[in-house]
């Protein structure tokens, strides 16, 4: 036992003496000594012959274009109208109907949309009344007011204008302030009419 002891211990020895003779044998660079050393002049031919034949490579693949390139960016285009025409009118956009009305043979239906002024803000259902007749019905998901009533109720006009029998109806929104808060509106009157012909 004690022989393999000895074995692998001169061994290790053995390996840690190359290692201290391999690292004690690298010099390392001294700076400070280069100015006394004379310069070595470094070696140019090698580095001037493969710069030539990288310019004769580059020459040979770059070949001279026959005739100019004509091709140009395109011009932005320009409005030939300076000026604005003389009759030019500036219209205002559509806006949705608000009223929508059905004539039958004995009875009227009008449809009005909640946003009857058009402002984003909904009208209380009972400001607004067909000549003094309140909405049969309220759709609260499409906001829209439905009065449907007879011809001769709701305080109808008839009038006869040659062959054309003529039921005329008043939309009102007259809008009520509440106590609690104050609303500033225009009170609106709206002309409804079924024509039938005699």
């Amino acid at each position: 036992m004690g022989s393999r002891q000895l074995v692998v211990f001169g061994f290790v020895l053995a390996c840690v003496s190359f290692s201290d003779a391999r690292i004690l044998s690298m010099s390392q660079p001294d700076y400070w000594r280069v100015e006394d050393e004379p310069a070595a002049e470094p070696e140019r031919v090698h580095s001037r012959e493969s710069t030539q034949q990288a310019d004769v490579l580059q020459a040979k693949q770059i070949q001279p274009a026959a005739e100019p390139l004509s091709w140009t960016f395109p011009e932005d285009p320009v409005d030939s109208v300076k000026e604005t025409p003389v009759n030019y009118v500036l219209r205002q956009p559509a806006t949705a109907n608000r009223v929508a009305v059905r004539c039958g043979e004995s009875r009227i239906q009008v449809e009005v949309s909640q946003d009857l002024l058009g402002l984003g803000k909904l009208i209380n259902p009972g400001d607004l009344t067909l000549g003094g007749c309140s909405a049969t019905e309220i759709d609260n998901l499409s906001h829209v007011l439905a009065f449907e009533y007879e011809l001769h109720s709701c305080g109808s006009r008839r009038v006869v204008i040659e062959n054309t029998l003529i039921y005329a109806f008043t939309l009102i929104y007259n809008p009520v302030s509440g106590s609690s808060s104050i609303t500033r509106s225009q009170s609106a009157v709206i002309g409804v009419e079924c024509h039938y012909l005699m």
